[in-house]
C-alpha cells in the first residue's frame, strides 16, 4: 500500500511538472540567468538563504538581465524586467494590474499594495483616492511638524559629537507618531503600546520577506510546520489588536458626533483623516467598508508609510553624513528659505526645498524603500516580440534599474542629487526611476512621504550637523518587503554652532 501511495504521488508530481514545463514553453525565446541548475532551476540557490543573502543573489541576477532574462522555479519561469522601455510597458497597461500569489503573504488580502485582482483594485483605488487630497496633505503638515520637533528634542540629548546613534531608532518612532495622528487623527502619546506595535511591523516584514525570497517558504502546509510561521502568528496578533481597537472606538465616536456623519460637503470631506474618510466611504452599492476591510487599508497605509518614511529619512541622512559638502548644500537652502524664525514651514516654503528634495530623489534612486515589484499576467501579452500568456509572473528590480549605466551614467554608485535638475530629469528615460513604481497602480500616499521627508529633514539639519565614519560601501542590504539596511544608520550628532 505505501508503494501504491508513493507511486501514485509520484506520478501526479511528474504529470503536474511536465504540465507546467509544456505551457511555460514559451519562455524558451527568453535567456536564463546562469548559473541554474537542471530540473530544479534556481530553486536550491535560494533555499535556506537569509532576507540579506537572497537579496543579494537576487540583485547579482537582476543585474545580469538588459532587457528580459528568467529565473526558473523548477519548470515554472519567474519573467525578469531590467529596462525603462519594458518598465513603461508593463506599468501602464491596463489588462496587467493582477498581482501574483506571494502577495496573499502580506496578510493584507483586498489592502491596496495587496488586492492580488487588478478589477477589484481599480476600484478601490478610485474611492480611496481622495483620502489623499491636497487639501488634507496641507492640513497635516502642522502636525508633521509638532512631532518632528518632539524628536529633535528628544535627540539633543545625544548631540555630543562622540555618541553613536542610530538614526532610524528615533526616526521610526516619530515616522509611526505621524502616521498615527494623521491617518487616524490619534494623540500618539494616549496610545499605549505603539513601540510593541512598532517591533511587530519589523517582525511581520522579515517573516515576509523571508517566505517571498524563499522556495522552502512558500508553500502554505509547510510554512506552517516552521516556528517562523508561529513567530509571525503571535507579532500579526499584536497588530490586529491595536489596530481594530482604535477602529471599533472611531466608529462609536463618530455614530456619536452627529454632526460629523450628516454633513457630506466637499469642502468637509476634503478635511478628514483617513480612518474617518474610509469609514464614512460608500460603495457603489450604498454599502461601507466592512471593519476587515477597513482594517485591512489602515493596516496597510499605517506599515507602509511609517516604516518606507523612516527609511527615507534615515537613508538620506547617512549619505548626507558621508557628503558634508552635500550636507552643507542643503543647510545653505534651509537658511535661505527659513532666514528668520518668523518663517512658517508650510506647503509653500516646503516647496522651496528645491535642492533638498533633489538630494531625497537621490537617496530614493540608491535606496529604493520598495525595491522588487511584481505583476501577474491577466491575459496573453508581448514583450520584446515573446508572446507570453496568462497567468506568468513578471518581477521588476527597481534597485537594478537606479542604477544602469547607460541611464545613469559611468559611475551609478555615485551619491549626486545633482541627477534630479530639470534639466537631467528632462534627458532621462521617465520609467529609469521608480522609488515609487509608476503607472496607475503607483504609491498613494508618494506626496505624504515627501512632506513627511522633507519637514524631517529640515528639523534634524537645522539643529544638527551629522557625521558619520561610515562609507557608502559599507552598505549592505536585506529585502524585508522594504529595503533595509543591515545593522544600524550610525551617526554622531554636533549641534549647530558647536565645534569639537
Amino acid at each position: 500500500m505505501i508503494l501504491v501511495f508513493l507511486s501514485t504521488v509520484g506520478l501526479w508530481f511528474l504529470f503536474q511538472y511536465l504540465k507546467i514545463a509544456f505551457q511555460s514553453r514559451y519562455a524558451r525565446k527568453i535567456p536564463t540567468i546562469r548559473p541554474v541548475y537542471p530540473l530544479v532551476g534556481h530553486i536550491p540557490i535560494f533555499w535556506g538563504k537569509n532576507t540579506r543573502k537572497a537579496f543579494w543573489l537576487y540583485k547579482q541576477f537582476a543585474s545580469r538581465v538588459d532587457r528580459l532574462g528568467k529565473i526558473m522555479a523548477g519548470p515554472m519561469p519567474v519573467i525578469v524586467i531590467n529596462h525603462p522601455d519594458l518598465m513603461q510597458d508593463i506599468l501602464t497597461r491596463h489588462d496587467l494590474y493582477d498581482k501574483p500569489f506571494f502577495y496573499d503573504f502580506y496578510g493584507l488580502g483586498s489592502g491596496l499594495i495587496t488586492e492580488r485582482s487588478g478589477e477589484k483594485w481599480r476600484y478601490l483605488r478610485r474611492i480611496l483616492n481622495p483620502t489623499f487630497n491636497t487639501r488634507m496633505l496641507n492640513n497635516f503638515i502642522p502636525i508633521m511638524d509638532s512631532r518632528t520637533r518632539r524628536m529633535v528634542s528628544r535627540m539633543a540629548t545625544l548631540a555630543d559629537g562622540r555618541t553613536d546613534v542610530d538614526l532610524l531608532e528615533y526616526i521610526g518612532v516619530c515616522s509611526l507618531e505621524i502616521v498615527f495622528c494623521t491617518t487616524m487623527g490619534r494623540n500618539a502619546d494616549e496610545l499605549r503600546g505603539q513601540l510593541e506595535y512598532m517591533e511587530c511591523i519589523k517582525v511581520v516584514m522579515e517573516m515576509v520577506g523571508r517566505r517571498i525570497m524563499n522556495a522552502n517558504y512558500m508553500v502554505n502546509a509547510l510554512y506552517r510546520l516552521t516556528g517562523a510561521y508561529k513567530v509571525e502568528q503571535k507579532a500579526r496578533e499584536v497588530l490586529k489588536r491595536f489596530t481594530k481597537q482604535i477602529i471599533y472606538s472611531r466608529r462609536e465616536e463618530l455614530d456619536k458626533e452627529q454632526n460629523v456623519t450628516v454633513k457630506d460637503d466637499e469642502f468637509h470631506r476634503r478635511s478628514l483623516n483617513f480612518l474617518d474618510q474610509i469609514l464614512m466611504i460608500r460603495k457603489d452599492d450604498g454599502t461601507g467598508f466592512t471593519d476587515q476591510e477597513v482594517y485591512y487599508h489602515l493596516e496597510t497605509i499605517i506599515s507602509a508609510a511609517s516604516d518606507t518614511t523612516a527609511l527615507t529619512v534615515a537613508n538620506t541622512l547617512l549619505f548626507l553624513a558621508m557628503h558634508p559638502n552635500i550636507q552643507e548644500k542643503v543647510v545653505t537652502e534651509l537658511n535661505e528659505v527659513f532666514f528668520s524664525e518668523a518663517i512658517e514651514l508650510n506647503q509653500d516654503t516646503l516647496g522651496q526645498l528645491r535642492y533638498t528634495e533633489q538630494v531625497i530623489k537621490e537617496s530614493l534612486r540608491l535606496c529604493p524603500s520598495a525595491p522588487v515589484e511584481a505583476r501577474q499576467t491577466s491575459c496573453e501579452i508581448t514583450l520584446d516580440g515573446v508572446r507570453i500568456p496568462k497567468d506568468q509572473i513578471l518581477v521588476a528590480n527597481f534597485y537594478t534599474l537606479h542604477r544602469r549605466p547607460d541611464f545613469w551614467g559611468p559611475d551609478p554608485e555615485r551619491f549626486d542629487p545633482d541627477r534630479f535638475t530639470p534639466e537631467a530629469i528632462e534627458q532621462r528615460h521617465p520609467y529609469a526611476y521608480l522609488p515609487f513604481s509608476g503607472g496607475l497602480r503607483n504609491c498613494i500616499g508618494s506626496r505624504h512621504a515627501m512632506h513627511t521627508s522633507k519637514i524631517m529633514l529640515t528639523r534634524i539639519l537645522q539643529n544638527f550637523e551629522v557625521r558619520t565614519d561610515m562609507k557608502q560601501s559599507d552598505m549592505r542590504f536585506k529585502f524585508e518587503i522594504t529595503l533595509k539596511l543591515v545593522g544600524p544608520h550610525r551617526v554622531r550628532l554636533v549641534r549647530r554652532g558647536l565645534k569639537l
